[in-house]
């Protein structure tokens, strides 16, 4: 009898907020429960040293004896945060040797603390958008933004509102970046009775069906994927034959492709949003061109800024 292979390890970054909780509830959603290992990771600021300092003043001492009240119910309620995290997952089916809960001091930051953590074997980062402070959020760079930015050898799923798990658009343009993206996704999710459909953006130039309509779809992909002999065609069926080789069943497998010359990320999202797609996986450097990059930034960019409601998934 062949061993199974090692679950995927996915790190789950935690910090008490309730967007932290929305994406602890999504990847308890996404990922099967039998190939997955969760680990909720928090990273504690140790205010206790800053305080010691500051007895030796009388001024200071009713306010520090406030402060190390208020840091311990923070410590408290990340602990009551990591127990209704491991309930939930249990309940979701996770066996409980496959949660595993991480809360190390921080050392070199907070944001580089769970980089380095993400070194260790992870195949994916889960975060929430946002964390407890939404206007410092707003005013800097999020974690989630700053974590985007450095991640680069694994996905990282960031994670806004209260999305749906079982609906996933893959946007595709047959790119290297595009079809990691596949391949990430079919091996993460697989047969977990989740929905997948590949969105494909073309330039109206290379439309290859009559008609006024700006759309080609094929609802479930259970035969093989034939545009002619355009190259978009054999793309999309090497993409489609990946993810059917991860386990994915060919009847959940849906194809759109779209004649389009502009604002591409507001299309994806736009489709996303119009179809119950709770999760959108785009290629870090797919779906640009160098004017695009320069000039405007990059669709993966634009969509994390757009999608700000769903899962979006860096590649």
């Amino acid at each position: 009898m062949p061993e199974s292979p090692p679950p995927h390890k996915i790190l789950v970054a935690v910090d008490g907020s309730e967007q932290s909780l929305r994406a602890i509830r999504y990847a308890a959603g996404v990922f099967p429960p039998d190939r997955t290992h969760i680990v909720l990771f928090h990273v504690q600021v140790q205010l206790f040293e800053l305080f010691s300092d500051l007895d030796a003043y009388p001024h200071y001492k009713s306010r520090v004896t406030g402060l190390k009240r208020w840091a311990t119910e923070q410590k408290m309620e990340i602990s009551n945060t990591m127990d209704s995290a491991m309930v939930y997952f249990k309940q979701k089916g996770f066996p409980e040797s496959a949660i595993t809960v991480k809360t190390p001091a921080k050392k070199l930051g907070i944001t580089q603390d769970i980089i380095r953590e993400s070194y260790d074997g992870y195949h994916a980062v889960v975060v929430g958008r946002v964390g407890w402070s939404r206007f410092k959020d707003w005013l800097i760079k999020s974690t989630a933004m700053k974590l985007v930015a450095k991640i680069k050898h694994i996905p990282i799923v960031v994670v806004g509102g209260k999305p749906d798990a079982k609906n996933l658009l893959v946007a595709f343009d047959g790119t290297h970046g595009a079809m990691k993206g596949v391949v990430c996704v079919g091996a993460l999710v697989g047969a977990s009775g989740h929905e997948l459909k590949l969105y494909s953006i073309i330039g109206s130039e290379k439309k290859f069906w009559p008609g006024d309509n700006a759309y080609f779809a094929i609802d479930n992909c259970t035969s093989r994927i034939v545009t002619g002999n355009l190259e978009i065609g054999e793309q999309l069926e090497e993409a489609r034959t990946r993810l059917l080789a991860e386990g994915f069943p060919s009847e959940r497998i849906a194809l759109r492709i779209h004649a389009v010359d502009r604002d591409r990320a507001t299309h994806i999202v736009k489709e996303a949003k119009e179809n119950n797609s709770g999760s959108i996986v785009v290629g870090r450097r797919g779906l640009v061109t160098f004017i695009d990059e320069f000039f405007i930034g990059r669709v993966s960019d634009q969509v994390l800024k757009l999608a700000d409601e769903l899962a979006v998934w860096v590649i």
